[in-house]
């Protein structure tokens, strides 16, 4: 009889958490959204950052494409790092299995018209979706301080197009483009390169990251087991 009054309160307790959780990374993201979308808040703070960024990946400008690759590259290694390491890849792991399996489970049930295993299956389900939430809200939490920056250096690359002294330059498939007005479908040429070099760079230190921790873990455990199976 505990146990049955105990689990309700936990659940409680977790949705609340996960709504806090969720108004705060609301007012985060909305705010971040009105300072890019907000020309003087914008320019203001790229005015800030134009101190330091035109000296270092600026180039006074010079190779604006250069500087939008760049910008990509540091805000995906930025934002790789952190998340791999606020990541539990393994029990992240676990719960794609453990999904994979409850989806096969309840497609059976569904085709076995077995009602009381769906009801049982169904029951299961909000706490697997609240296990699966949490993981990914452990997650996020470190990152939304790191989203601001992102969205600082986004702000500041508006203002640095916007102030190039010419309105031509040459990206890799087209040596003659007008950076203010070009767009690729609806988005404008350089915020496309920039969220394509951003997403390749974190994928990739996504990948190294992985693949550097799983083989130094598993020569440990390889070590291990060695060491147990002479003594």
């Amino acid at each position: 009889m505990q146990l049955t009054e105990q689990y309700p309160k936990e659940q409680q307790e977790a949705m609340k958490k996960m709504m806090t959780f969720q108004m705060i990374y609301m007012v985060v993201m909305l705010g971040s959204l009105f300072l890019v979308i907000t020309p003087s808040s914008r320019d203001a703070v790229g005015r800030l950052l134009n101190f330091a960024l035109i000296p270092s990946i600026g180039f006074g400008y010079r190779y604006p494409v250069l500087t939008i690759i760049l910008t990509g590259v540091i805000i995906g290694i930025i934002l790789s790092i952190p998340r791999y390491f606020f990541t539990d890849w393994v029990k992240m792991g676990k719960m794609q299995n453990t999904m994979k399996a409850f989806n096969d489970a309840i497609r059976e049930a569904y085709r076995e018209r077995d009602m009381k295993k769906i009801n049982k299956l169904n029951s299961m389900r909000m706490q697997m979706s609240m296990d699966q939430y949490q993981l990914s809200m452990n997650t996020m939490k470190p990152l939304m301080v790191i989203s601001v920056v992102t969205i600082l250096f986004y702000a500041w690359l508006f203002v640095f197009v916007g102030n190039l002294p010419y309105n031509y330059v040459a990206f890799p498939w087209d040596y003659n483009i007008n950076i203010t007005t070009a767009h690729f479908w609806i988005m404008p040429y350089w915020i496309f390169m920039y969220f394509l070099t951003e997403l390749v760079v974190s994928y990739f230190v996504t990948m190294v990251m992985k693949y550097i921790d799983f083989s130094f873990k598993l020569r440990k455990l390889s070590r291990m087991s060695v060491s147990k199976a002479t003594d």
